[in-house]
């Protein structure tokens, strides 16, 4: 099922990400909006995680499904195909791009502090952290949990959740041994959306705007909570999962819901951007810093309002991220090649929607 909302939620992730990303690039860090876009920005990727755990399990367990007419292994290919065709090649694209101007400038592409990695891991997504796509941290997250649902769909295609569940029970009672590397926590922001979807496969679709109403709220006394003890990095993951990852999860229902209910939904526009905000997470960091050297040789970093190049480098970020969409990723997804070699079947028995790509 296509959820505009869902889209919608995906260009307010990925502008959450961006703007927090902005102030580093320019002479902003004792800008006065710092501490509360600091703080409340990297929310944004526990809202793509619980996005992920929604649309990916409704995916993986549809063709689970579809693997009692087809087979399992068919299934396997199709799911398996079609996830690594949408992570890995404007990745690949971003992260050469990434690559050469680390090799032949002075920018700083990625965060200063994140160290060389082996090559190989942080091309297949492995290894962390990305000292070429700062933000690309997340997506060994992704890799992992499509791992998860890929081998769900293989050993327990009629239940997938069967595979899902003790996944989820395994980082708790990590976490309680204190076991678990800290990052492990945010394997349950999955989860979360997990539990959205299994709400929407039962029909469940009341209480949308208080539960929408609680998200939002929950977010912003996370976020002055965190602004208060100094940010969530003092405390810990399993404190931004309860803070970020929970609340999130009760907006993914309410929008949803409301959705659903033939209430409120996101524009055109918005659903436009969250079709891009893949490119747009990857892209947004090196090419802040490509604009950063541009305002500097330009000589108009002390001569324009830093606001005004905040604006404009989000908004040429915007625009590249749609160049992106419409030049690599979605000629590769829309591609008759990809439906080829993902094996994909008529699916007599089984009706079949557009589906939310994750």
């Amino acid at each position: 099922m296509f959820y505009r909302n869902i889209q919608g939620l995906r260009a307010v992730a990925a502008l959450m990400v961006m703007f927090t990303h902005i102030y580093p690039a320019l002479p902003m860090q004792a800008h006065w909006t710092l501490p509360y876009v600091s703080t409340m920005g990297p929310g944004g990727v526990d809202l793509f995680f619980v996005i992920s755990g929604f649309v990916v399990y409704l995916s993986a367990d549809r063709l689970g499904k579809k693997a009692e007419i087809v087979g399992r292994w068919l299934s396997f290919r199709e799911f398996t195909v079609k996830r690594v065709l949408r992570i890995y090649p404007v990745y690949w694209v971003a992260f050469f791009v990434a690559s050469v101007l680390l090799l032949t400038t002075t920018l700083v592409v990625a965060p200063p502090q994140i160290s060389e990695r082996p090559l190989w891991g942080l091309l297949l997504l492995i290894d962390q952290p990305n000292n070429r796509i700062g933000a690309a941290w997340t997506l060994q997250y992704e890799v992992a949990f499509y791992a998860i649902c890929a081998l769900a769909i293989l050993l327990f295609p009629r239940r997938v959740l069967l595979m899902l569940g003790p996944v989820a029970v395994a980082v708790f009672l990590g976490w309680v041994a204190g076991i678990v590397k800290p990052t492990a926590y945010l394997f349950l922001e999955f989860v979360f959306g997990i539990v959205v979807a299994l709400l929407v496969q039962r029909k469940i679709s009341g209480h949308a705007a208080s539960s929408l109403a609680v998200g939002v709220g929950g977010i912003l006394i996370g976020a002055v909570y965190f602004h208060s003890q100094g940010g969530w990095w003092v405390l810990g993951h399993m404190w931004r999962v309860l803070c970020f990852g929970l609340p999130s999860a009760f907006i993914v229902y309410g929008l949803v819901a409301m959705e659903i209910r033939a209430g409120w939904v996101f524009s055109r526009l918005w659903v436009g951007v969250g079709d891009s905000s893949y490119s747009l997470y990857l892209w947004h960091y090196p090419l802040f810093a490509v604009l950063a050297a541009f305002y500097a040789d330009l000589g108009i970093i002390s001569e324009v309002p830093v606001e005004v190049l905040a604006l404009t480098s989000c908004s040429i970020a915007v625009l590249f991220g749609f160049v992106s969409y419409y030049g690599v990723e979605r000629p590769i997804n829309k591609s008759g090649w990809v439906a080829r070699l993902a094996g994909v079947q008529p699916e007599a028995g089984i009706g079949r929607s557009a589906e939310v790509a994750a």
